[in-house]
């Protein structure tokens, strides 16, 4: 109470006594349903005075799970989308996607509909602050950002981020070993795939948004329910199927667990989605996939229920000798100059 009303005498000049009665005044016009403390903020407010504490958002990207709500985050844009149109069930939709980092790493920020026109304002590089928001799986192993109902997008003048430049040379690293990843770090490796683990991940996701579905009951007429797929954003949906398979790799520096979702799955294993969810159950037994050798690239998170790095792949493929043999030239070249 006493910070209140010393900062109000230092930017009004009012004296002790005066601001008293103000604090008085507003406690009987509100028929004392408020506190002192609650009048003097008031009293502060309509005066134009901010007395809230300014609060740092302490959360970083890094830090980010499923599930958070009303949250601030301070990013860089580092890539905007443009925006995709799509139409379900008779709705006509849009959705656009933002790529943000911050020094401990990156994720995607999802605009929806109505939401999409805020892309007007984002340009990359440029800092903003995001409030009023939440976080929800992306479908393919990280998390993204979506705004709500009353969330928004502040752009900041100044800001203590890296520069875009810092942040692209620390999340896109190109080629590295193993033994050098870390968490947050945008990378491509090479490496051999020694073990699987043979079991079957699952999943009902929304087919325009990724988002993992629930089995939910519904209403169909009254006395009679059924269970739908919901999503979360567009209702009740047709599901589509996505697989997570994981492993681990080793490139003789190191090894890694590695996760791959639905297409990037299929590949790995070498088969289609298609052909997989006709052998659910088998999808495993014709698999001949240890000792084979790929190239991955995708990004470094850390698992926190077991505290160890992973890799989460965003593309696959077999191992090209005419690209290994110009990227070991092109490093030679490299070490020769300096």
């Amino acid at each position: 109470m006493e910070d209140i009303i010393q900062k109000i005498i230092s930017e009004t000049k009012l004296s002790p006594e005066e601001i008293d009665r103000k604090v008085v005044d507003k406690q009987r016009e509100l028929s004392n349903l408020v506190s002192r403390e609650g009048a003097a903020y008031i009293v502060a407010k309509e005066l134009g005075i901010d007395v809230m504490k300014k609060v740092k958002p302490k959360l970083d990207i890094k830090g980010l799970v499923m599930g958070i709500r009303d949250l601030i985050i301070q990013a860089r844009v580092m890539r905007v989308f443009d925006i995709r149109e799509f139409e379900k069930n008779g709705r006509k939709g849009k959705v656009a996607n933002v790529v943000l980092a911050d020094g401990s790493g990156s994720c995607r920020f999802s605009l929806w509909d109505d939401q999409t026109i805020l892309l007007e304002n984002l340009k990359q590089g440029g800092a903003i602050e995001i409030f009023g928001a939440y976080t929800k799986d992306d479908g393919r192993g990280g998390i993204e950002i979506r705004l709500g109902k009353m969330g928004g997008v502040k752009l900041l003048e100044h800001s203590e981020l890296p520069e875009i430049e810092s942040l692209q040379k620390t999340l896109q690293a190109g080629r590295v070993d193993i033994a050098v990843l870390k968490e947050g770090m945008v990378a491509e490796i090479r490496v051999a795939v020694v073990q699987i683990f043979e079991t079957e991940q699952w999943y009902e996701v929304c087919g325009q948004c990724g988002t993992r579905l629930k089995h939910e009951k519904i209403s169909i007429q009254p006395g009679i329910e059924a269970f739908a797929w919901k999503c979360t954003t567009h209702g009740t949906v047709q599901p589509a199927h996505t697989l997570v398979v994981s492993g681990v790799a080793d490139d003789g520096t190191g090894n890694i667990r590695i996760v791959l979702f639905r297409d990037l799955a299929a590949k790995l294993l070498g088969s289609t989605m298609e052909d997989l969810v006709a052998h659910k159950g088998k999808i495993f037994e014709n698999s001949d996939v240890l000792g084979k050798e790929f190239v991955i690239r995708g990004r470094a998170r850390r698992n926190t229920m077991f505290d160890r790095l992973e890799f989460i792949a965003s593309e696959i493929s077999d191992v090209n000798p005419t690209k290994e043999t110009e990227l070991l030239l092109n490093l030679f070249a490299s070490n020769t100059k300096m």
